[in-house]
């Protein structure tokens, strides 16, 4: 050690802590300074400078430790724009995935005109609430029927997944002999250490209990020790649900079920208890004043929706939800009957509330039936404007139907091509100055 330091600090081009003494003192430059001998000698700022006009010539490297003769805060203006990068993390678009991304802003959309469609039917008594929320209520049911199938089926692909590795770890086990056994007892003896193996159903991709899947009700192996420390015995805390109890001779999934059509019922009570109160709400209030509110409350629930992928993603953001349900409980107290008030609010919660929930694992899914799907309801939102505009029948809902998606098709692949051509004027510079950014990589 005592090599390496005297030949490190004996290496003229680093910096040593002795030059922090020797560059400190502040000397008087106004008279020559007189050797031993008596002769005057050239100043000290002179001389620095005439010797930092010898070096200069070397090249000018980005290191504080190295000994140069440039200051600390020096900035070469050859190579200080080399390192300059134009666009380094720009993401190019293509045309058709961009238009296919597109869909779930075109289904929020046309999920917001179907309901304010239904709305003008019903105040304008083109057709009954009691059909409106009688067919909303039968596709909810439909879809939560869709829903419970896709999530059991991936439940049971976890459950293999999980099973897979424990029979692995367990086959790892096995074919560890009893000697190497007996000589880590003994070494972890003496060490005075005990480890115990991993329960199998601890491994790294436990992390698909996001899908609500269940640990292994299998109680983990040990490592046999010989000596005092005798390890414990590992406890698993199984993380059920909030709605089902462990100690109950339902399954989880049944618990489930069970739950949810409690909420149901307890979500339609209340709405008979509420209507005749919603029904007089907005009394006194104009009714220019009920549809400019109602406007902008659509309004936030498009711009501020939760448009991200995945059913692993949260629910759709509850400003964006409260909105779209302050506005149909606004809308809703301008009927005439507290049936009809009803019959509007229970189908909001269900094309605000459960709607989108079915409509992420559709994406999730299946990309064909996300496509299907928009398609679907680009026609119901371009069918009921034409019959709420015109007066009804069956030749103006398929006009509409036509001119919807006309449109639709022709505003998205407007908006892709648009925003492909916005990339040209991209600038974003990266250079020397700018903070360095780490890079995370992730092992799973």
């Amino acid at each position: 050690m005592s090599t390496v330091a005297t030949s490190v600090a004996s290496d003229p081009s680093r910096l040593a802590p002795e030059d922090a003494l020797k560059y400190s003192h502040v000397l008087d430059t106004s008279a020559p300074v007189a050797d031993a001998d008596g002769r005057l000698r050239r100043k000290p700022q002179e001389r620095r400078h005439r010797d930092r006009s010898r070096k200069r010539d070397r090249t000018w490297k980005k290191l504080l430790w190295v000994k140069q003769s440039y200051p600390d805060n020096y900035t070469d203006e050859e190579t200080f724009l080399d390192a300059l990068q134009r666009n380094p993390r720009i993401q190019q678009y293509e045309f058709w995935p961009l238009v296919g991304d597109s869909a779930v802003i075109v289904q929020q959309v046309c999920t917001m005109i179907v309901f304010v469609c239904c709305f003008s039917g019903i105040i304008q008594e083109k057709v009954s609430a009691i059909t409106i929320v009688s067919i909303g209520t039968i596709g909810t049911v439909l879809g939560w029927v869709l829903w419970d199938m896709w999530v059991g089926q991936e439940q049971a692909e976890a459950m293999k997944v999980a099973q897979a590795e424990k029979e692995n770890s367990e086959t790892m086990s096995r074919s560890i002999s009893q000697k190497d056994l007996a000589g880590l007892s003994l070494r972890l003896t003496n060490s005075n250490v005990s480890l115990p193996r991993m329960p199998p159903n601890l491994s790294r991709r436990t992390s698909l209990q996001s899908t609500r899947l269940h640990p292994i009700t299998e109680p983990p192996s040990e490592v046999p020790t010989t000596g005092q420390n005798t390890p414990k015995q590992i406890s698993i805390n199984y993380n059920y649900p909030a709605y089902s109890d462990p100690n109950s001779r339902w399954s989880p999934r049944t618990q489930q079920r069970m739950a949810t059509a409690k909420s149901a019922i307890l979500i339609y009570c209340a709405l008979l208890g509420l209507s005749p109160i919603l029904k007089s709400l907005t009394r006194s209030t104009a009714s220019d004043s009920i549809w400019a509110i109602s406007f902008w409350l659509m309004c936030t629930n498009v711009v501020f929706f939760d448009y991200g992928h995945g059913p692993g993603a949260n629910f759709p953001a509850s400003l964006s939800t409260n909105a779209a349900l302050m506005a149909s409980t606004v809308l809703a107290s301008r009927l005439e009957s507290t049936r009809h008030v009803f019959s509007l609010t229970l189908f909001s919660i269900e094309v605000f509330g459960l709607f989108p929930v079915f409509r992420r694992y559709v994406r999730h899914i299946s990309i064909r039936g996300h496509l299907f799907l928009t398609w679907f309801l680009v026609m119901g939102a371009g069918g009921g404007v034409a019959l709420v505009v015109s007066d009804g029948g069956w030749k103006s809902a398929v006009v509409g139907i036509v001119l919807g998606q006309f449109l639709t098709a022709f505003v998205m692949g407007l908006c892709s091509w648009w925003l492909i051509g916005l990339q040209r004027y991209k600038n974003e510079i990266y250079g020397p100055w700018d903070p360095a950014r780490p890079i995370i990589r992730r092992w799973d």
